[in-house]
């Protein structure tokens, strides 16, 4: 019998390429477009002075007459507190010398795990800068005792994408996350999100859920604003840009000057348009004196406006942006400006933000380091054959002038 490769497969040796190829998303558009601050934080958090009324002493008068009440400025302290993150990461002793050489693995173990942990935190952060400050991911729906948890038919497609197979999550309220179930890994994930074929999780361990409930990436639930758990992630968009609510410490009850521009529809879904688009530009140019440089959107919103321009015959050049992004397609949004339309994974589904990225700051007090004050980024595991790392981030996403932003919501996506 002659030798052939099945005959012969024992003897032949595999020849591994040294590099990974990525199956994964990490796009983080947002953070690129905002501005780094660094030098307002000291301690805990940082503290800026807010001009938000005007001096009242003012008027005209006749001949004589009495003059205008002295008046002053009105000011207000935004206190932005700072939040904590966190990636972790152990190799075996065995596992690090079996991997020293890209002929003997995939990747060096090392590399591998430390330049992809920071990936996996990038890519978290974008969800958490679109988030609600509260760790909220999805709400759950009514499950007994099951190891499938269906989600409502309300969930979006952005949401059910945050949820990720090999997630740890926990399901509860916001007071108390874990009250359902903690730290139970997700392992398969399904559904077209139709009330036919609803989202769902598949976890480890069974979970009693009801329609209350809601899912955290595990350990991250809580706040703001709550009894119970603190909050622990970054501010989102999703309550910088709004036209209620308290936000770092700056109530828009007492000063409507802090509120963004919002316009929706009840929660009624209807047709995007240009009048609909300049009529949150506009209003934010009203209320604030500045024009928005930025919109953006879901990408079934992007299609939907896309589709839009098609129909009027309308085609745009592409505009460059920072970080190497491009724009489809631009808007003339008043002023005589140009804004550019993005599309952001997670970005709420239904809506479009307008921002002034101007105002928009990541205040920072540390960027994406490693733990190494003792001067190694790795540290031996007491009692067993294994080295950790940690890698960390302290800061917040904030706004300096909340009234320079705008949404656009309920609208239907193509």
């Amino acid at each position: 019998m002659p030798a052939t490769k099945t005959t012969a497969d024992a003897a032949l040796q595999e020849d591994y390429q040294p590099l990974v190829r990525e199956q994964i998303n990490n796009d983080v558009p947002l953070l690129t477009y905002v501005e780094k601050n660094t030098k307002d934080v000291e301690g805990r958090r940082a503290v800026l002075s807010l001009h938000v009324s005007r001096n009242s002493g003012i008027g005209s008068r006749l001949e004589g007459g009495t003059l205008p009440t002295a008046g002053s400025q009105g000011f207000a302290e935004e206190r932005i507190e700072m939040y904590y993150h966190y990636g972790r990461g152990q190799l075996s002793g065995p596992l690090m010398r079996a991997a020293q050489s890209n002929r003997a693995s995939f990747e060096r173990a090392l590399d591998g795990e430390t330049k992809k942990i920071v990936n996996d935190l990038k890519r978290d952060m974008n969800r958490q800068v679109w988030g609600t400050g509260d760790g909220v991911i999805a709400t759950a729906d009514v499950t007994t005792s099951s190891l499938l948890v269906y989600l409502p038919t309300t969930t979006s497609d952005v949401q059910f994408r945050q949820l990720e197979v090999g997630m740890l999550v926990d399901i509860g309220t916001i007071a108390a996350p874990t009250l359902k179930t903690s730290a139970n890994a997700i392992v398969r994930s399904s559904g077209t999100g139709t009330a036919a074929d609803r989202y769902w999780i598949e976890l480890t361990s069974v979970a009693t859920t009801t329609g209350t409930d809601f899912v955290f990436r595990s350990g991250n639930g809580g706040g703001p604003g709550t009894t119970g758990a603190d909050q622990k992630e970054t501010t989102g968009m999703q309550l910088i840009v709004d036209s209620t609510g308290t936000l770092f410490n700056v109530n828009p009850t007492t000063y409507s000057i802090w509120a963004s521009s919002e316009f929706g529809n009840s929660g009624t879904n209807r047709s995007i348009s240009e009048t609909l688009m300049a009529q949150v530009v506009q209003d934010i140019n009203i209320r604030s004196g500045t024009w928005p440089n930025l919109a953006i959107t879901h990408h079934g919103v992007f299609r939907a406006y896309a589709n839009l321009l098609l129909g009027l015959k309308r085609f745009n050049n592409t505009v460059s942006l920072k970080g190497g992004y491009s724009a489809g397609i631009p808007f003339m949004g008043g002023g005589g400006n140009e804004i550019p339309v993005v599309t952001d994974r997670d970005c709420p589904a239904n809506s479009m933000y307008f921002v002034n990225t101007s105002h928009l700051i990541e205040f920072q007090a540390s960027d994406w380091e490693f733990m190494q004050e003792d001067g190694a980024v790795l540290s031996r595991v007491s009692g067993v054959d294994a080295y950790e790392f940690i890698l960390f981030k302290y800061g917040e996403l904030a706004t300096d002038q909340r009234n320079t932003h705008g949404k656009l919501t309920d609208v239907s996506a193509a």
